[in-house]
Formats: structure tokens, C-alpha cells, sequence
């Protein structure tokens, strides 16, 4: 989420959105299968406290790591990574310790375009692509939840942009 303070007067935030749930759904599965199996591990294969302590030690600590590792950074990276369609802009951020940002104009965006997958059509989401003026500031915004509705959004905003430019009464006759 844009904080209040970064955006320009009179500049509204039309969507804030993570990446779809999908990206949500191995750090679960690594999560839940990390704790079963550890859990299977201290019940089943070293049960005793005293005798088997370091066992019992290692485990924790692998399942420790496969959760941190595979559950709890990706979890970490979908929640601090966001894209934001204002009134004037589109802005992206992604990273955890170190962040990448993009901002781009919506006054220089050309066109506005998707990709979807068989999965992705099923769970709706996809790929949003925002073309612009420069060579290299073009973004793609990847697993976009309510594909649509997002697409419909910025068209919307890019038409509202436009509209006063073309129909403006700064006509000098000539």
C-alpha cells in the first residue's frame, strides 16, 4: 500500500493489489509438511527426551530452516510486494531487505495488455503488461488477481487522461 503522504494532491488511489494467492499456496504446503514431518519425527522415530536430545535438536532446527526458508520468506516477499494504480500513476514495489520500485506516468502509457495461462484463467489472475514511452519502462505486474477488472481500470484511467487533451476549449483557431 502507497502511504497518503507519497501521493501528489488530488491524486486517489483507484487499486492496491498483491500478487493472487497462488504464490501463497507452496509456502503453505512446505510449512504444513515441514511441521508433520517433524512432528512425526519427535513422536515416532525419537521419542525419548533424554536419549535421543540432539536427534530431537536436529529435527527442530531443519524444520526450522525449511520454514523460514521455503515458507516464511516467500510469505514475506507476496506480502511486502505491491502494485498500485492511482489517478496519475502506476507504482510497483517489490523486495524484502533491499526494494525496487517503479513509478510510471499514466500520461505515458501506450497500450495495456495481458497473458493468462490455463491456470491462471481457471483461478483468474495473469500477467498485466503496461507499455509505455521508453525502451525499458515497460512493466509486467505478474499474477494479477481479477485480470478484468484490473485491465478495465487502468484502460479507464489512460481514457480519462486523454479526454481533456482532445476535447480541451484551449483551441486558438488555427
Amino acid at each position: 500500500m502507497v502511504k497518503d503522504s507519497l501521493l501528489a494532491a488530488g491524486e486517489k488511489v483507484v487499486f492496491s493489489a498483491h500478487s493472487h494467492w497462488k504464490n501463497l499456496v507452496v509456502p503453505v504446503l512446505v510449512t504444513a509438511a515441514a511441521a508433520a514431518a517433524a512432528t512425526y519425527a519427535l513422536l515416532e522415530l525419537f521419542p525419548s527426551v533424554q536419549d535421543d536430545a540432539w536427534q530431537r535438536w536436529a529435527v527442530l532446527a531443519v524444520a526450522a530452516v525449511l520454514v523460514l526458508a521455503f515458507g516464511f520468506w516467500p510469505f514475506l516477499g507476496w506480502l511486502t510486494s505491491t502494485d498500485v494504480l492511482t489517478t496519475r500513476r502506476l507504482i510497483s514495489r517489490r523486495g524484502i531487505l533491499s526494494r525496487e520500485g517503479k513509478d510510471i506516468p499514466i500520461d505515458r502509457v501506450h497500450s495495456v495488455s495481458y497473458r493468462r495461462s490455463l491456470l491462471d484463467r481457471m483461478l483468474g489472475c495473469g500477467t498485466l503488461v503496461v507499455e509505455t514511452a521508453g525502451n525499458d519502462s515497460d512493466i509486467e505486474l505478474y499474477d494479477v488477481a481479477h485480470l478484468e477488472r484490473r485491465l478495465m481500470q487502468v484502460q479507464e484511467i489512460i481514457l480519462d487522461e486523454q479526454i481533456p487533451a482532445e476535447g480541451s476549449d484551449d483551441s486558438t483557431g488555427v
